[in-house]
């Protein structure tokens, strides 16, 4: 009983205290509306729907700007892919323009190379043509060995010439070097000449023996040379004379004749060529081939010196030389006109396989010479030794010594004459460089010392 009436008492308390916070409740509410408006409590006026309708110029607003937006991206869009359309042209036509460019300087390159280039080719074919004749007219005129033989020039790749040799039968055999032979280098030390660009000629020509000017004549068989001139004594005058050579050629190309002339100046005061005083003929040569063009006669009349107009023109000389060929070996006939017959005779010419002279010998008609030189070489394939036989007995010998890499050497070549007596042996030696000498002791064999 008392339990129930506890728990009725707390009821009502409870009621109460429910009804006084529902009231104070609303109350506080009603004093306060912004305040609370919004929070958790009941609102019905927010439940009402509002006027979203816009208002006719915030519609036109919105829409141009919308306009203007779409218009400007799509403006962006158009110029963002024009400028790069353009890059992309620019860059295209630049590339083509430095391909274009490339190309035509590539081909430019290769247009020159190939105009030079053949303008070297012509020019060396040119030289190819013409120095052969030139050089082998030059030859005889300036030297009097018999030259048997003429290498031909070639073109070496497409930029030098093969060098120009000749062969020689030598009757000085003395010379140190290669005497058979007479080279020209055409390539890395090439010789000096003048072109006529007008008439495709050469009008000059500078080697180490050969120095002098062309004339051509009308026809292409004939050939003007002129020589450097020297000065000389004669008669207590000074004389000025020049060599002035007319060179003929067959068909084939081959110097027949030659007609060596003598043009007499006066002196001037300083040493040079002065007026004219006569021209005297000096030498006539003739030259007869086979049908491979091989020399085999060559004969030679020389005048007698004149010394003013006056003198009186007469042949002093005629000397024929017969050639034959016997495998590596030439044999060389010597007649004279008048006849000599202790100059007249036979001479034998042997080569060896290399091309290098390895004896001389001759035989004159009256059997008084009998002699045979034998010729030893280095490893550099010059004369080292020339070994003088008169009738099978050594009595002479030459050295040559070569000093070529030598720097401080004074002379390039020495040249020693060993003199033999009748046991075979060497006792008495002379340096003809140097103008010393020196003797072998017979007793002990010992070289004295160059005096």
């Amino acid at each position: 009983m008392i339990r129930t009436k506890f728990i009725n008492h707390n009821l009502r308390k409870l009621l109460f205290v429910i009804v006084g916070v529902i009231s104070f409740t609303h109350l506080y509410a009603q004093s306060t509306p912004y305040t609370l408006k919004g929070r958790n409590i009941y609102n019905p006026e927010l439940l009402k729907p509002k006027d979203t309708t816009l208002r006719p110029d915030s519609l036109d607003v919105q829409s141009q700007f919308s306009r203007d937006s779409i218009e400007a991206r799509e403006k962006f869009i158009q110029d963002s892919i024009e400028t790069r359309l353009l890059f992309i042209r620019d860059s295209i036509e630049a590339r083509l323009k430095f391909i274009r460019d490339s190309v035509e300087a590539r081909q430019k390159f290769i247009r020159d190379s190939i105009i030079r280039r053949q303008r070297i080719i012509d020019s060396l074919t040119f030289l190819k043509t013409e120095l052969p004749a030139l050089i082998d007219a030059s030859l005889r005129t300036v030297k009097e060995q018999i030259i048997v033989y003429n290498d031909k020039i070639r073109i070496i790749g497409d930029s030098t010439l093969s060098n120009y040799t000749c062969r020689i039968l030598p009757f000085n055999l003395a010379l140190p070097y290669v005497p058979w032979k007479a080279t020209l280098n055409l390539s890395d030390k090439p010789i000096k000449f003048d072109v006529d660009t007008i008439k495709h000629k050469i009008v000059s020509m500078k080697t180490p023996f050969i120095n002098c000017s062309f004339i051509y004549g009308k026809h292409d068989n004939i050939l003007i040379i002129k020589g450097k001139g020297t000065i000389l004594n004669k008669r207590s005058t000074k004389f000025y004379k020049a060599p002035i050579d007319s060179v003929f050629y067959d068909r084939r190309r081959m110097v027949v004749k030659i007609k060596r002339y003598i043009q007499f100046y006066s002196v001037t005061n300083n040493y040079q060529r002065g007026t004219p005083l006569f021209l005297h003929l000096s030498q006539v040569k003739q030259f007869e081939y086979n049908a491979n063009k091989v020399l085999t006669k060559q004969r030679v009349v020389s005048f007698c010196d004149r010394w003013s107009a006056q003198d009186e023109k007469k042949v002093c000389n005629i000397l024929t030389y017969s050639l034959a060929l016997q495998g590596k070996t030439y044999i060389l006939t010597r007649r004279n006109d008048p006849v000599n017959d202790y100059s007249d005779g036979s001479f034998a010419f042997e080569f060896d396989a290399g091309d290098n002279l390895k004896s001389v010998s001759f035989k004159n008609v009256k059997n008084s010479e009998d002699w045979k030189c034998f010729i030893e070489v280095n490893e550099a394939g010059n004369v080292s030794r020339y070994v003088h036989q008169n009738k099978g007995i050594v009595r002479q010998t030459l050295l040559v010594n070569y000093y070529l890499d030598d720097p401080r050497a004074k002379h390039k070549v020495e040249t020693v004459t060993c003199t033999f007596e009748d046991d075979g042996i060497s006792y008495y030696q002379k340096n003809n460089t140097t103008g010393k000498t020196r003797i072998r002791n017979k007793m002990t064999g010992a070289w004295g010392p160059w005096q």
